[in-house]
């Protein structure tokens, strides 16, 4: 089978996400209320450090993390490359005012989206193939204000299989990325970008694009979580 480029492996990742939208705040455990207590504390250090800011949260999805940082936030800014996810996230957040979200690319993020005070994301970072970290990066720092605050999340490295079915295989490509096989509830099958960096890798990508930086891991809720402060990093 001939590799597939960098592109490629990402625009499949972005049909899982769209094909995956109407079952994913079932599968990734949003309305499973034995796991609400995993996300508590989660969810309060999210919103103490984000009090104030105008947030363009990345991949934002169905707009469970949205709705938790408009709580303290002054605004926020949902992008997500997927309709599907759009309309289920403004549905959620329609009666929070200060709460927008739009159509839009990660990798190249138009000056209509706005310029921001910090940025979040929650599982987005292990989606995004190494080749194109940088581009993301840069595509992230035009819409930041200098120092402002970043904060990506993830998960940590799980078993295959998975407990819910959902991932069945793991193997590495020509270009170094994690591709994992997803299934969904009806069948159909995707292979996605899933990576797992160790906070060595993340911290050479962010080299000129961000100080204070903080790596903490959090076994018990099953995540990293990886905070700066944004600079503006000069252009070859």
């Amino acid at each position: 089978m001939k590799p597939r480029s960098s592109d490629a492996i990402s625009e499949e990742t972005a049909r899982y996400y769209a094909a995956r939208a109407p079952e994913y705040d079932r599968s990734a455990g949003y309305l499973t209320p034995d796991a609400h207590p995993f996300r508590v504390g989660k969810k309060k250090r999210y919103q103490q450090l984000f009090k104030g800011h105008d947030v363009l949260e990345i991949a934002s999805g169905t707009g469970y993390w949205t709705e938790a940082l408009a709580e303290t936030a002054t605004s926020v800014v949902g992008v997500d490359v997927n309709p599907e996810m759009i309309s289920r996230a403004r549905s959620r957040c329609e009666h929070l005012p200060h709460v927008k979200f739009r159509l839009a690319d990660a990798y190249s993020l138009d000056p209509k989206v706005g310029t921001f005070t910090a940025a979040f994301a929650v599982w987005w970072w292990s989606h995004v193939p190494r080749t194109r970290v940088q581009q993301f990066l840069q595509s992230l720092h035009r819409r930041l204000i200098p120092g402002a605050l970043v904060l990506f999340s993830d998960q940590l490295e799980y078993d295959i299989p998975r407990v819910d079915g959902m991932a069945t295989q793991r193997h590495e490509d020509s270009n170094g990325d994690t591709i994992e096989r997803r299934v969904l509830s009806d069948g159909q099958e995707y292979d996605i970008v899933k990576n797992f960096p160790t906070e060595q890798e993340l911290a050479a990508a962010l080299s000129g694009f961000g100080t204070d930086v903080q790596y903490r891991e959090w076994p018990g809720e099953k995540h990293w979580e990886l905070t700066y402060k944004s600079v503006q990093k000069t252009q070859a």
